[in-house]
């Protein structure tokens, strides 16, 4: 006879059900959260952090403030989400870096591989640039988000390492290490500097791809097709 955990139902029973997740709801509070995060992240472009409360993220998101506080921790929470957002997804999954990276994968040397990994770079820097001028402004006030942006620096020097050797390091000049690839890429494809050429000089997207493009493909791998 099979072992009976303590306190549990049997199959069958119509006791507690404890263990069950309701698609339906997980649907509806993921569909909540994407609201709140839609919401918080035009109203923190328009308005700055300071100027954004979270019943006015509520009011535009049609929720309550206090589903707000319980399901992402108030305005920081909110603007967290929002900055994850813009990188991954409103689910979080990454599915569109998932995509650029087995389609960049695919090409057939390391400078067309540096060319498709600067295009999906910029694509998303033209997404979260305005959030972390947000994050960058209420950085002057608020310490979370100075430890945010040093997270954030950490985590895209990681990510852009981690693809850097994948994608050319047996293209890289005899000289260069892959860690060093890696910070020179993120230092040249940042928010910053992305708001700067765009933003205050008023480059296209377009020009500041190809601009880069050329920078990376001198700076970081040997002469020619490899």
């Amino acid at each position: 006879m099979p072992d009976v955990v303590k306190g549990s139902a049997p199959t069958g029973s119509t006791g507690s059900r404890r263990g069950y997740r309701s698609p339906v709801r997980e649907e509806q509070v993921r569909t909540t959260r994407r609201r709140a995060i839609e919401a918080a992240e035009r109203l923190f472009v328009e308005r700055g952090y300071a100027g954004t409360t979270v019943t006015a993220v509520a009011n535009r998101a049609g929720i309550s403030a206090e589903t707000i506080y319980a399901s992402l921790q108030g305005k920081r929470g909110l603007l967290e989400g929002v900055i994850d957002a813009a990188i991954r997804g409103p689910d979080g999954v990454a599915i569109e870096q998932q995509a650029w990276l087995a389609e960049v994968g695919t090409l057939p040397t390391a400078h067309d591989r540096l060319a498709g990994w600067v295009a999906a770079s910029c694509r998303t820097l033209a997404r979260t640039s305005p959030i972390h001028a947000v994050i960058r402004g209420a950085a002057d006030r608020e310490q979370f988000a100075v430890a945010l942006q040093d997270t954030l620096r950490r985590e895209r020097v990681r990510q852009v390492t981690a693809i850097a050797a994948e994608f050319l390091a047996d293209a890289l000049r005899p000289s260069l290490t892959v860690p060093e690839a890696g910070r020179r890429y993120a230092a040249l494809l940042s928010p910053e500097l992305y708001h700067l050429s765009v933003e205050q000089m008023g480059w296209s997207p377009a020009d500041l791809q190809e601009w880069l493009t050329g920078i990376l493909q001198v700076d970081l791998l040997i002469a020619g097709p490899s």
